[in-house]
């Protein structure tokens, strides 16, 4: 990068008389002394882990239980690789000195675009042979599905980014430790305090962070992976004393991880876990902990056990290694509602039965109406419930941080000033490359199979438009993500209702533009913090994305609308546009209390919803609580200094492991030594000791006996 004058330093000084000595020594300190950042290096090394993760990632999401290799995988394995090339690469273009933090988080930026994307989803459903199996769609208009997909939310980021970047309230805390982990890979000031009583340096501790979860996690996640996910709550109470296979309706409902709400359930994986919980705020940790609660433990059996929807206790599962005698609460399946159909009532039926070829895949009303009203798990049900209710509670909660947009002088703290002697890029840029996507979009919408009416474009447009500032905001302030999955189907459904491919188009582009409008806002907050130059940062997303985009490529109004056996979620809009009022009024007219602002009901809302195991409550929440309550009052000097660093150590540790896991995989190498933490999942549940007549490896013959079968999963004849 072009290392900028003299000049630019005295215009700075003048657009800021106010500016300390400290702070323009520190700007100059970056301007003089900085080595480029978008080198061959960190393009070489960013585009290799950009490929490999991609492909990596990709294909992992298509596993029963699917898990993702984080992009701090890749920061790690570049150190070494980056200082070797410094010393044997000849100086100049290939070389131009050593390795640095600024080429560092060039290539952790290019690797965090490695993620499966999200439309990638589209394409498989609309090509898989047994899913939609349409023979029309080719390798371009794939690739240009996927690729407008990703790139459309970018444009968002760009032109938010004096409400999502710039402000200091906008801190994003998933950066935090991926700041830790540069500052400790390359000896940076942290601004920690100094200690007497901890001697070793940050980069010493994060190596023995490293190595120590290194080796742990080799445990849960190969050698005993029932430690992923435990449901404490069966291990107390008992299997119970029913048939083989039929559980208890509270370890069914309530105790079962994977069948149900996976009551006080808990993970020792680390990546179950992660460090957000070091850096997220107490506050947004444990309102998006007590939603979870209330929906999860509280609501849910409440609607299994009132029968609210009806038929919940007769749903089934007839796949996988659940058992298909329990009623079933944890999952995303559709279920027969009409005592009439061809199918059996309750039991599951899959969306291939909906399509009609002949039609564009539409719905086909004949095959519907044989299986309607056609009926979601209580869990699924709350989970749309939540998102209806955030839509409209969510407003713009951190108005001090647009305050400082209006105020230069809070508005531009110590980065933002530095960040000032590289030049920005503009905002025309951004509104011509969301022109130029647009029009993209367009072509794809018009003339591939991924079709959907040409207003939906824009109409999506307005929808991430009108979301992405308040949505974005909560996040960057807590570190809680909202998306729009849910409310865009809910949307097109509404206009366009039994288009499938249009439903299924239009949910991607909403859904995933937010998440490309976030993914860029947030790695421009940790450009900033690191002061990366901006041309850099955003060429190496936009080229990492185009690579993730290339390798990843190698009917609503029914179930909502007024009438239907869902249609009382309506009233979530209105319960959630009434819920804020309540801190207000509270605060108003009950005791006026600072504490009344951290009820924030948009986190309380965000409720997972149907997931492969539920435990995702009690461990982070008692991380959260020990490093944020425990540590800070008890032991601060470790705190402040260590535990970053320590989180961050973690989760590269967590994911290296998942790396090196994953290979095995694809190169069919696995660990069969089955024993009581490591069940044969391929047989039985991972919690199988929930069920009566199961054991690690398999279940009884009794239980197959009363299914119709003679002989065991595992070839045992029970003649």
């Amino acid at each position: 990068m072009t290392i900028v004058g003299e000049k630019k330093i005295e215009d700075f000084e003048d657009r800021h008389p106010d500016i300390d000595e400290d702070e323009l020594e520190a700007i100059k300190e970056v301007q003089d002394h900085i080595t480029p950042a978008f080198t061959f290096r960190s393009v070489f090394l960013g585009t290799i882990f950009c490929v490999v993760l991609s492909f990596a990632n990709t294909c992992l999401s298509f596993r029963s239980a699917p898990f993702g290799i984080p992009a701090v995988a890749a920061t790690i394995i570049t150190y070494p690789i980056g200082i070797f090339m410094a010393k044997v690469l000849p100086s100049g273009f290939f070389n131009p000195g050593p390795f640095s933090m600024k080429e560092h988080v060039i290539i952790f930026i290019m690797a965090s675009c490695s993620g499966q994307p999200y439309g990638i989803d589209n394409v498989v459903v609309q090509m898989h042979p047994t899913l939609m199996a349409n023979t029309d769609i080719s390798f371009m208009a794939a690739f240009g599905f996927v690729l407008v997909t990703q790139f459309l939310g970018y444009g968002f980021a760009g032109l938010t980014r004096r409400f999502l970047v710039r402000p200091t309230a906008m801190w994003w805390p998933g950066n935090i430790t991926t700041i830790a982990i540069f500052s400790s890979f390359h000896n940076a000031d942290t601004g920690a305090i100094e200690s007497s009583r901890y001697t070793w340096t940050r980069t010493t501790l994060f190596w023995v962070s490293f190595v120590a979860l290194f080796v742990y996690q080799w445990i849960p996640q190969m050698f005993a992976p029932a430690l992923q996910a435990i449901a404490i709550a069966c291990v107390f109470a008992g299997r119970g004393s029913g048939k083989p296979g039929v559980m208890t309706e509270f370890n069914a409902i309530a105790a079962s991880v994977s069948n149900g709400s996976g009551l006080f359930g808990l993970t020792f994986d680390w990546t179950n876990i992660g460090s957000l919980n070091f850096a997220q705020p107490l506050y947004a940790n444990l309102m998006n902990a007590a939603g979870n609660i209330a929906f999860l433990w509280i609501a849910t059996p409440l609607a299994y056990q009132l029968d609210m929807f009806g038929l919940n206790k007769i749903f089934r599962l007839d796949y996988y290694s659940y058992s298909p005698l329990n009623p079933v609460t944890n999952t995303a399946v559709l279920f027969v509602g009409n005592p009439n159909s061809t199918k059996a009532l309750g039991s599951r039926v899959s969306p291939r039965y909906f399509y009609d070829k002949t039609q564009n895949y539409n719905i086909n009303m004949t095959a519907y109406e044989n299986v309607a009203p056609v009926h979601l798990s209580a869990n699924f049900i709350l989970c749309y419930a939540s998102s209806f209710l955030t839509i409209t509670c969510c407003r713009l909660p951190p108005m001090n941080a647009f305050k400082q947009v209006r105020d230069e002088v809070d508005g531009l703290d110590k980065h933002v000033k530095m960040m000032e002697a590289y030049p920005d890029v503009p905002d025309w840029f951004y509104l011509i490359f969301m022109g130029v996507c647009t029009a993209g979009a367009l072509l794809i919408s018009l003339f591939t199979p991924f079709n959907m009416p040409w207003w939906g474009i824009f109409l999506n447009i307005l929808l991430v438009g009108v979301f992405v500032v308040p949505y974005g905001a909560i996040q960057a302030i807590t570190g809680v993500g909202m998306y729009l999955n849910v409310v865009s189907q809910f949307v097109i459904g509404l206009l366009v209702p039994g288009q499938t491919v249009a439903v299924m188009a239009f949910k991607s582009w909403g859904t995933n533009n937010l998440i490309q409008a976030f993914a860029l806002s947030s790695d421009m907050k940790l450009g900033q913090y690191l002061h990366i130059p901006p041309y850099a940062l955003i060429t190496a997303q936009f080229v990492a994305t185009f690579i993730n985009s290339l390798v990843a490529t190698c009917g609503l109004l029914r179930f909502f609308g007024i009438g239907s056996i869902h249609g009382t979620l309506m009233w979530c809009f209105l319960i959630g546009a009434l819920c804020p009022l309540v801190p207000w009024l509270a605060n108003k007219y009950v005791v006026k209390s600072r504490y009344w602002a951290m009820f924030n009901f948009a986190i309380f809302f965000q409720f997972a919803g149907p997931q492969s195991n539920q435990v995702y409550i009690v461990m982070p929440v008692l991380c959260a609580v020990f490093a944020q309550v425990y540590l800070f009052n008890r032991n601060k000097e470790f705190y402040q200094k260590y535990l970053y660093v320590m989180g961050a150590a973690f989760d590269a540790a967590a994911g290296i492991v998942s790396l090196v896991i994953s290979m095995f995989s694809v190169a069919g190498i696995a660990y069969s030594g089955y024993w009581a933490l490591n069940p044969n999942t391929d047989n039985v549940p991972l919690d199988y000791y929930c069920y009566p007549g199961a054991d690690y490896n398999d279940w009884s013959c009794e239980y197959y006996l009363n299914m119709g079968e003679n002989v065991t999963a595992s070839g045992q004849s029970c003649v």
